[in-house]
């Protein structure tokens, strides 16, 4: 009798296991549904909870195609969860692109991103801030994330960088380029902080700072290299009259 029970026992537990590894990941989905943001909209899922992927993952505006993940299951004996995540295509302009090793604390909630990469365009990025001067330009944006520790009301750590290695902007007589521009991100008591490399064109010296409820603001000076177009040496003038070393004041 005890050994029937032992082996049912086996069995019971190895169903379980078999139930969990296999189970596919739309139903997975379906279950947690209820408890997403409702600006949240997943589209086709396919695999396992463990091994999956999404066609689509649209959030406040933005969409992420072809969503792909791995979990490290033993990982979960630790109280963590952990998972390689890729999306978009790296040859698709249009796309939201990039890759990251994410950990989630099941004790503590804490995020962790590691190793991570985001490719975007500079016209998405120009529609989620109001620049103090009307701008039409086009590029990349590459943001390189070394590691990330959530906490409030954004950050607990933060090292990378931001950069756009080539930006090209419309004058008045057409496209012009301006060269690259990068950033180092870093964490200052909770809000994400982006500090300008001063190696520009435009001069742009500047601190950017991303605080509570999505309250972002730019503090530096411009001062335009001669090589760059009258078009952009008169547009600064409107920023207000420049310092004693030629720099005009930039703030928004």
């Amino acid at each position: 009798m005890k050994k029937i029970i032992t082996l049912s026992a086996v069995f019971l537990i190895s169903f379980i296991v078999f139930c969990i590894i296999k189970l596919p990941a739309h139903i997975a989905l379906d279950i947690a549904k209820p408890y997403f943001p409702k600006q949240l909209e997943v589209g086709q899922t396919v695999g396992t909870v463990w091994q999956g992927q999404m066609m689509q993952v649209r959030f406040d505006g933005e969409q992420l195609n072809n969503v792909r993940w791995d979990i490290a299951g033993w990982k979960l004996f630790t109280g963590k969860l952990n998972a390689n995540v890729k999306f978009g295509n790296a040859r698709e302009r249009s796309d939201i692109s990039g890759y990251a090793d994410v950990s989630y604390g099941l004790f503590n909630q804490e995020v962790k991103v590691t190793d991570g990469l985001v490719r975007s365009t500079v016209e998405r990025a120009m529609q989620r801030v109001q620049l103090p001067l009307p701008v039409t330009a086009k590029g990349r944006v590459i943001l390189e994330l070394d590691e990330y520790s959530s906490g409030a009301p954004y950050c607990d750590s933060l090292k990378g960088e931001i950069a756009s290695p080539n930006i090209d902007v419309q004058g008045l007589n057409g496209w012009f380029n301006i060269g690259p521009l990068a950033g180092k991100l870093s964490c200052k008591s909770g809000d994400i902080a982006i500090l300008i490399d001063p190696d520009n064109t435009l001069g742009l010296e500047a601190d950017a700072t991303l605080k509570a409820n999505f309250d972002f603001s730019v503090a530096g000076y411009v001062k335009p290299d001669a090589s760059l177009p009258k078009d952009v040496h008169d547009a600064v003038k409107f920023l207000g009259r420049p310092d004693s070393q030629g720099r005009y004041p930039l703030n928004f």
